[in-house]
């Protein structure tokens, strides 16, 4: 599905500048940040980017194709420019045959936002990219 120019380039910023927002390469090589969510549990980074920043989400289930915002698989390939793609058992594979890995990324974490450099890098991502304060304080909450 092909976005339109303008659009297309807003949300792939928007999406970076999340990645580099609330999320920053771990020291530990065991962790692992999950591209997919879990069928009981929300736990990938594409969940949190489309409930804070839902205008910029193609939803194929709600949108019809070509609304103007990024589907998983291309925000995705966004975090695979930043982390390495690894599969690993400790994710979930909802497309998968049961007790198959899913895939990650790798030494991928979240940032703590709510203290520290952490919070600074946050805050400081967002007001560049022109977020307004109240959401900027939505995604250190969250």
């Amino acid at each position: 599905m092909a976005l339109s120019g303008d659009t297309e380039c807003r949300a792939g910023q928007v999406a970076r500048a999340f990645f580099e927002a609330a999320t920053k390469l771990s020291d530990d090589n065991e962790d692992i940040l999950p591209q997919e969510d879990a069928p009981d549990l929300k736990l990938s980074v594409f969940f949190l980017f489309s409930e804070l920043f839902p205008e910029f989400v193609c939803d194929k289930d709600k949108d019809a194709p070509g609304k103007g915002g990024l589907m998983r698989l291309q925000f995705n390939k966004i975090g695979y420019e930043i982390y390495d793609k690894e599969q690993s058992r400790r994710v979930p594979a909802v497309r998968a045959k049961p007790g198959n890995p899913g895939y990650g990324f790798r030494r991928a974490r979240w940032r703590n936002t709510l203290e520290g450099e952490d919070k600074k890098v946050c805050e400081a991502v967002l007001k560049q990219l022109g977020v307004a304060v109240e959401r900027v304080e939505r995604v250190k909450s969250r």
